[in-house]
């Protein structure tokens, strides 16, 4: 028996709800390997067709989705089968709604979303996808290994052709910031300590706010999206929160902090993209 392996075949890009931190933004890369008898071709699996069939199940059931822990107890779902109304309750007592296109959540059959949880999902599907002469397979799920500080956010962007449009999907993020071209440790981790597991909404999208929720609601061309959330987990842009927004964001509220200095801030967006900007304010 032989073992075919891809290591970081791809990378996910999604959020979760989780009951302590509400919804939280997460970048995964995906290892797979394959045992099992060698074909007629000398081969456990096409490396293409491995690529082809995990890609496909993992870009359209849970890259830039929101997953929810179907089996939590705070987890109310109505299904109405093209849309789906998540209620999630909060340790803290509060709820967070979600209403979207159904394909814009993937539902996981777990009490929590972890690494464990979404590669046991991920499995499910993929063992009546392998021919019979693939006994076993598994995959792994894991962050950036060298990313020691980071920041990790939910954003949705309206406008976005693509699945970005989704008003809950998420980064894991690096982010390093320079003044006067110096590596600037205090500010890097104000901004982490700021946007740890924030969303990032844009204000023209904020439908309404009653006391301690931000009510947002717009239409894109996949269809309505609806979400309301802890006020005290939202931070506000008047832009999209695209990368090279929240980079030119973030570089300028930075120089607004230290007049007569030049910043420049490298933004990520997830593993291996994302967008420099610069700004300087004179006093």
């Amino acid at each position: 028996m032989s073992t075919l392996f891809v290591n970081k075949l791809t990378n996910l890009d999604f959020s979760y709800l989780d009951p302590t931190l509400g919804v939280v933004g997460e970048s995964w890369l995906l290892d797979i390997q394959l045992a099992g008898d060698l074909n007629d071709e000398g081969m456990v699996l096409d490396f293409g067709l491995v690529k082809k069939q995990v890609r496909d199940y993992v870009d359209q059931y849970i890259d830039h989705c929101l997953l929810v822990p179907k089996l939590f107890q705070g987890c109310a779902i109505k299904d109405q089968g093209d849309r789906l109304f998540i209620d999630f309750t909060l340790e803290s007592g509060e709820v967070i709604h979600h209403d979207s296109i159904s394909s814009a959540v993937a539902l996981i059959e777990a009490e929590t979303i972890d690494s464990d949880s979404v590669r046991h999902n991920i499995l499910a599907y993929l063992k009546g996808q392998v021919p019979d002469n693939v006994h076993s397979l598994d995959v792994q799920l894991y962050p950036e290994p060298s990313l020691e500080k980071y920041y990790r956010y939910s954003h949705g962007l309206r406008k976005h052709a693509g699945n970005c449009q989704r008003i809950a999907h998420g980064h894991r993020s690096d982010l390093k910031v320079y003044v006067d071209d110096k590596p600037s440790d205090e500010w890097q981790e104000y901004w982490l300590n700021k946007w740890k597991d924030i969303y990032i909404g844009t204000k023209t999208h904020l439908k309404e706010q009653t006391g301690t929720q931000f009510k947002f609601e717009y239409e894109a061309p996949q269809g309505l999206f609806r979400l309301h959330l802890p006020k005290e987990s939202c931070y506000l842009m008047a832009t999209e929160t695209t990368v090279e927004n929240i980079a030119q964001h973030l570089a300028n509220e930075t120089a607004k902090k230290v007049p007569g200095k030049s910043v420049r801030v490298i933004a990520f967006e997830g593993i291996g993209k994302g967008a420099i900007a610069s700004a300087r304010i004179d006093g």
